[in-house]
């Protein structure tokens, strides 16, 4: 009997030491590309992989895409020069022909 007490104090006290299980950690930093996405798509756009470093980057639908155009600050997006209408999406990356603010035509180029 006395072993018996012995070997069920025993195993209360291994049972004490064990640890909890308990919520998981949050980690101290939140994911950058988590972030971005939750901003990105908070604003309605969509994140995508873009550019020449194909990295992930919001991008926008406009409203006015298609929409005839004499300077960008006729669009939401870019006035692109060689059809005179607005950029489908912003911002457009790549190397297109643009119509500054000033009507002036310029190649922008984005990576």
């Amino acid at each position: 009997m006395r072993r018996a007490g012995l070997v069920l104090l025993a195993a209360l006290a291994l049972a004490a030491c064990r640890e909890e299980a308990g919520p998981k950690a949050e980690p101290l930093l939140p994911d950058p590309l988590e972030l971005a996405t939750r901003d990105c798509t908070r604003t309605g756009g969509r994140m995508v992989k873009a550019g020449i470093a194909n990295a992930m980057t919001c991008i926008h639908d406009t409203t006015d895409s298609g929409k005839q155009c004499r300077t960008s600050g006729d669009c939401e997006g870019d006035c692109l020069a060689r059809s005179g209408t607005c950029s489908p999406v912003r911002p457009l990356f790549g190397c297109n022909e643009i119509l500054m603010n000033d009507g002036r035509r310029a190649t922008l180029c984005r990576d």
